[in-house]
């Protein structure tokens, strides 16, 4: 393996850090997820070595190539779409579920969870740049009325939020999708203190230092890491 993954780990974390210091927070609370998606397990491995515990995975056949055996610490969350037909395998093996938007698919969830005696974090998705190519809910009082609905199924956690903003170099469009984001989750907050939401995953290899600014708790790498995907 030519890529040195772990020294990318280490500038990564370098430049989550000092984004933090630069917005007045405190670095431990933004966390790295290491994103492996079309990799091979061994660059979870390399990862895992090199400190990393909190994993991203697109697909769920990834999810369950990558992670059938547990690594002691390491978290597994689902990030990429959800076939409702996929429920049951995306339940069996992620620790979160990062990406849903509907709630016939939090009720899948739940039922699979149900049979398993296992609770699971979710996170709702949120299309901030109202992309059509992208998943997510586009209408707030829609949000709120699917969380109402959502937050009643026994064995879902809801813990926060997560978006993808425009790929544009345009860094005011990027910046006002994660203040988007960064407002639903105050409002989400102060709607329902009682769910307790703690994580605004947003962020990724080539926009973290502006999700940072806005608020990230998560921060989704996978190029910066681990080089370009392979398809």
């Amino acid at each position: 393996m030519s890529l040195d993954i772990k020294k990318n780990i280490e500038e990564v974390l370098e430049e989550i850090s000092e984004a933090a210091v630069k917005a007045g927070r405190d670095p431990d609370s933004v966390h790295l997820m290491a994103v492996t998606k079309t990799k091979p397990s061994e660059y979870v491995d390399t990862a895992y070595s090199a400190g990393l515990r909190l994993f991203g995975e697109n697909r769920v056949n990834e999810l369950e190539d990558k992670f059938t055996v547990k690594r002691d610490g390491a978290q597994v969350h689902l990030i990429g779409h959800l076939q409702r037909n996929k429920a049951k395998k995306a339940v069996q093996f992620a620790d979160s579920i990062d990406s849903v938007d509907k709630y016939e698919t939090a009720k899948e969830i739940n039922r699979h969870c149900s049979d398993l005696g296992k609770y699971m974090n979710i996170l709702l998705e949120f299309n901030t740049s109202d992309e059509d190519s992208k998943s997510g809910f586009l209408n707030i009082d829609d949000f709120y009325e699917t969380v109402d609905k959502i937050r009643e199924l026994e064995f879902i956690r809801i813990k926060g939020l997560m978006t993808i903003a425009p790929f544009t170099d345009d860094e005011k469009a990027v910046s006002a999708s994660f203040k988007k984001l960064s407002e639903l989750y105050k409002g989400l907050d102060s709607r329902h203190p009682d769910l307790k939401i703690d994580t605004l995953s947003m962020g990724m290899s080539s926009d973290f230092r502006l999700a940072v600014k806005e608020g990230s708790t998560i921060i989704r790498i996978g190029t910066r890491l681990f080089g370009a995907r392979n398809y």
